[in-house]
């Protein structure tokens, strides 16, 4: 087949409307694994790339996985492999997505910035088809995917399509494909565009989910503008409406596709607005702003001296650049906003990390911003929540048995990252819980559910985010809800209630999650004034159990979602 036969709309496809069959819990890894099993690809692991390129020839489906780090330090059989003209896809397993961004970035290949593991999927998918419509290999680099990174693993519900409808979309794999014609490097690559413009736009066919290269929130103008990549991208666009509720009047440009760089349609987003920020994670301190930085620079300089293809412009906003580290609030995001509009006096370059480059804060008492920028209604919110465990494994298996249960229970799609505890063993799940889609997680938000183990709950960060007026749960064994003086404080000035939740003999990762699911359970039914009772909330968290699944762990659901409900009742 030629490379470009298939980058219009196909009727095979274009009959297949399906919206997903299922939800699965996944993180990146899973979601990956699963769309490459469905487009009929073959997965290998660290593999010579020599010989992925001879099973490309012999029309074999085939896609590469390996740290970034490992593909950082591959950079001659990468490069040959663009100059071979191979259809070509490698997965790049990231944290938040920057570790060796650029050395991928220069080698002839397409590269998309996946957010989550709904994201994983999808580009997987879609990485397949423009790379073997376009003759151009692409590298996936997939954010919130190593459970080592300080930004940790990302975990997500998530809506399959259909196998046949995935299969229509990526076309069958068997024919020995031809080399295309011998070109130069950049000719050859005014391919990409066109194919992975129309592989995005067709997607949404398969799977009821909008991609482009680029998404943008509001679809008008904004005088304040916020702009990132990866899982950075994804919570500026999630978190605008909160922003906008503060009263800043700020948009937000999720970046998907940084080669080919939409430098052009970029300017005309960006032109009007008055100033821009452009956040990464991590900082360059001998340059003037990390890989999407310097892009985004480098399309309003060629916009300015009339570059032919990009739009007239005569002037440039005023450009911040920012390292996030590898978490951020919302409140962050709100002095990013301050520091914008704060004209001369403003850090045109500035850390969320550095102590000595970070951005002042605007006072959470200060009556007369409170007053003009309301917060939003908890019920126009993602609700919060996290769960402080002894081990990276229960975090696991929290997050496993809480997707469905909220999906079932109160129909809320869960987005939840796992941290390793930075101040002791254990490990640390920030969940968000949405009506259409939770994402965004790497801006924290102020839990409204806390549940901690009795040895996590001596942590600072299981009590310092709590919301005003939370629940704090301590389960264990026997918890006697007596809390160190540190954490005592915190609650008192959070008007937070303390809730011990014993689990008895039977405190295993399988009850600890059960307790949790429950508890989760009772805030999001309260919150959503969605009806449910002990039992019934009992009978959903012992169906997302499964196999784990027993009468002493559908009882501590039960007692677990009973108790908060009375607590959050108290506290209102």
């Amino acid at each position: 087949m030629d490379e470009l036969e298939r980058t219009a709309e196909t009727p095979a496809v274009q009959s297949v409307r399906s919206a997903p069959v299922k939800l699965e819990m996944l993180d990146a890894l899973g979601a990956l694994t699963l769309a490459e099993k469905a487009a009929g690809s073959r997965l290998v692991i660290n593999a010579e790339i020599g010989l992925a390129l001879a099973a490309v020839d012999k029309g074999e489906r085939i896609s590469l996985l390996a740290p970034a780090a490992a593909f950082a330090a591959m950079r001659e059989p990468l490069r040959r492999a663009a100059a071979a003209r191979a259809g070509l896809v490698a997965h790049a397993i990231a944290g938040h997505g920057a570790e060796d961004l650029a050395a991928l970035a220069d080698l002839g290949w397409g590269v998309l910035a996946s957010s989550g593991p709904e994201d994983s999927f999808d580009l997987t998918l879609v990485a397949h088809r423009a790379a073997e419509d376009s003759g151009v290999p692409f590298i996936v680099v997939h954010g919130l995917a190593d459970s080592a990174s300080s930004a940790g693993r990302a975990f997500a519900m998530v809506g399959l399509p259909h196998d046949r409808a995935i299969q229509a979309f990526v076309g069958a794999a068997g024919a020995p494909r031809t080399r295309a014609a011998a070109t130069s490097d950049r000719a050859f690559a005014e391919r990409v565009p066109f194919a992975l413009g129309a592989a995005l736009r067709e997607y949404g066919s398969v799977s009821g989910r909008r991609h482009d290269v680029f998404d943008k929130v509001p679809l008008g103008e904004s005088p304040l503008v916020l702009v990132g990549t990866g899982p950075i991208g994804d919570a500026l666009f999630c978190a605008t409406a909160e922003l906008r509720a503060r009263g800043y009047d700020v948009g937000a440009i999720h970046v998907t596709s940084l080669r080919p760089f939409p430098g052009p349609r970029l300017v005309k987003a960006l032109g009007r607005a008055l100033a821009i920020t452009v956040l990464e994670p991590v900082d360059e301190p001998l340059t003037h702003g990390a890989l999407l930085a310097r892009d985004v620079k480098s399309a309003f300089t060629d916009a300015l001296t009339w570059m032919p293809g990009f739009p007239g412009i005569g002037r440039i906003p005023k450009l911040f650049v920012g390292a996030t580290g590898s978490a951020f609030d919302i409140s962050d995001l709100a002095a990013v906003c301050e520091n914008m509009l704060a004209d001369e006096h403003g850090k045109r370059i500035f850390s969320f990390v550095d102590v000595e480059q970070a951005l002042a804060r605007a006072p959470e008492g200060d009556k007369e911003k409170n007053d003009a920028k309301k917060q939003p209604k908890e019920s126009d919110r993602d609700i919060a929540l996290r769960f402080v465990v002894d081990e990276i494994a229960t975090a696991d298996e929290v997050l496993k048995v809480l997707g469905p249960a909220l999906a079932n229970g109160v129909g809320l799609r869960v987005h939840g990252i796992v941290t390793a505890n930075a101040h002791g063993p254990g490990a640390v799940v920030d969940v968000l819980a949405s009506r259409i889609h939770a994402r965004g997680g790497m801006a924290r938000r102020a839990p409204r559910l806390v549940v901690a183990t009795e040895r996590g709950v001596g942590d600072a960060g299981a009590v310092v985010p709590l919301s005003d007026g939370a629940v704090l749960a301590i389960v264990g064994a026997e918890p006697t809800g007596v809390l160190p003086e540190a954490a005592r404080t915190v609650v008192r000035e959070k008007r937070a209630r303390v809730l011990p939740i014993a689990l008895g003999d039977a405190a295993n990762a399988a009850t600890i999650a059960a307790a949790c699911a429950g508890a989760a359970l009772a805030v999001a039914s309260h919150v959503t004034r969605t009806p449910i009772d002990g039992p019934a909330a009992a009978r959903v968290v012992g169906e997302s159990l499964g196999s784990q699944s027993s009468d002493a762990a559908i009882d501590r659901a039960r007692r677990a979602f009973e108790a908060t409900r009375d607590a959050l009742a108290a506290t209102a």
